[in-house]
């Protein structure tokens, strides 16, 4: 159920339906030397994809930028600021719910971008009729999830993608509180953060039984769905 492959009275046919509509938010950023710049929306969209086909949801296409400023010194990233992606956040939904649409499942995969869209959604809540549930697809697993680590390169390879390299692992450091602007090292300097020892393509698979299990919970109960 690909949204863009509608026509436009398709879409008016099924916005009087109460669908779901699946929102992937991504990023174009540097995740190590080992995953490719689009991990973070390829991930989500490829979840996304296989949650709208089991739940008869509707999948709009993803956006593939996103608010990534502590990764900008890597050759590669690109990054919306803040306030231009709360705009697009309000554009796209403010247009989806004129065509209709009042029930949105937005899955995250970007850390940075989980903020701004949750706030942009709070302040539109005042003014327009819509229900929206948000979700960082790592929220989902049982493992804690780094960036660009070995959870989120087997959920890659889970997926279909693949690594652009082997990884060495390297040294990187925690620090109480969250510091502006970041300290380099808080990043190995390769670009990732967590261990990069145990990726495999049946560790992915686990991780995303797990996400599209719950996703799919999630829309049948109507987006409320308790933990």
């Amino acid at each position: 159920m690909l949204l863009e492959d509608m026509s436009w009275d398709e879409v008016n046919a099924v916005a009087k339906d109460d669908k779901t509509v699946i929102l992937v938010f991504g990023a174009f950023e540097a995740h190590g030397k080992h995953l490719p710049l689009k991990t973070d929306y390829f991930i989500p969209y490829e979840i996304a994809k296989r949650v709208a086909a089991k739940t008869d949801s509707l999948l709009f296409p993803p956006l593939q930028l996103g608010f990534c400023y502590t990764l900008r010194r890597f050759p590669g990233t690109v990054s919306l600021s803040s306030s231009t992606l709360a705009s697009v956040v309000f554009d796209i939904f403010s247009e989806l719910i004129r065509n209709g649409f009042t029930k949105f499942l937005v899955i995250n995969g970007h850390g940075g971008n989980e903020p701004v869209i949750k706030n942009t959604l709070k302040e539109m809540s005042d003014d327009y009729d819509f229900r929206a549930a948000i979700v960082s697809w790592w929220n989902l697993v049982d493992v804690e999830t780094g960036h660009a680590d070995e959870n989120e390169a087997s959920v890659l390879l889970a997926l279909g993608g693949k690594l652009n390299k082997e990884p060495k692992q390297e040294n990187f450091s925690s620090y109480e509180g969250y510091l502006i602007p970041a300290p380099d090292d808080v990043f190995a300097p390769s670009g990732y953060i967590g261990s990069v020892k145990n990726i495999s393509k049946e560790k992915g698979e686990r991780l995303v039984s797990q996400v599209e299990g719950k996703l799919i919970k999630m829309i049948g109960a109507d987006l409320e769905l308790k933990k």
